[in-house]
């Protein structure tokens, strides 16, 4: 079924039981795609320290607005709560999108003689997934009407989305570079679903460039 039957009342999403662990994770995740690499094997020295210090200038940040978000959601500050989940998706989004630019432009000079050795873009890969998930979840409970179809039984109401149905979304497109089942009904997260699908096209080329370097070994 396409249409949108009326869904049942929704439990509140960014709870902290939730967000926490949600935000750490992002946290890890973007550490882990940066771990190894290195500016200076592809820019000029100055290049690489100004490089150098937005890295740790958007680290910092991100540490900062992921701190703001489970301060506002673990001290009941729902007022301050939304801003802070908007501002800490968008540092977020930089992060994921500095992470795969690095990836980009580094990517020829990895000597990786494993498949392991792929663990960062892995890291990567799944960060995209983390915080697309975090934008589809917050805009779909924040947009009037919602953002997303979910597809419902006949004769039934759709059940009230829960986060694993936002992973869902964001996994199949990084995999699919679409949703499957969901219809997506608002014009701000099909461009936020453009954006993403153009990140992971840009991880797959990555992928594709070091296991043909491995190959050839």
């Amino acid at each position: 079924m396409t249409t949108r039957p009326d869904r049942v009342e929704r439990p509140d999403p960014f709870a902290a039981r939730t967000i926490v662990p949600y935000a750490l994770t992002v946290f890890l995740l973007d550490t882990l795609a940066g771990w190894e690499i290195e500016y200076g094997t592809v820019f000029s020295s100055t290049t690489t320290r100004l490089l150098d210090a937005f890295e740790v200038a958007g680290t910092a940040i991100f540490v900062l607005a992921t701190i703001a978000v489970i301060v506002a959601t673990a001290t009941g500050r729902y007022h301050l709560r939304s801003r802070a989940v908007i501002a800490y998706l968008v540092v977020a989004t930089f992060q994921a999108l500095a992470a795969v630019a690095a990836l980009v432009v580094t990517g020829h000079t990895r000597d990786d003689a494993y498949l392991w050795g792929l663990w960062d873009l892995a890291a990567a890969y799944l960060m995209v997934v983390a915080v697309f998930t975090g934008w589809y979840w917050f805009c779909d409970h924040a947009i009037s009407g919602g953002a997303f179809v979910f597809p419902a039984r006949d004769g039934e109401r759709a059940p009230a989305p829960r986060l694993i149905d936002y992973v869902f979304i964001a996994f199949n497109t990084n995999a699919t570079f679409g949703p499957t089942t969901e219809s997506v009904v608002s014009r701000r997260v099909k461009a936020l679903m453009m954006l993403q699908t153009a990140m992971s096209l840009a991880l797959l080329l990555v992928l594709v460039a070091r296991v043909v370097s491995i190959a050839r070994g």
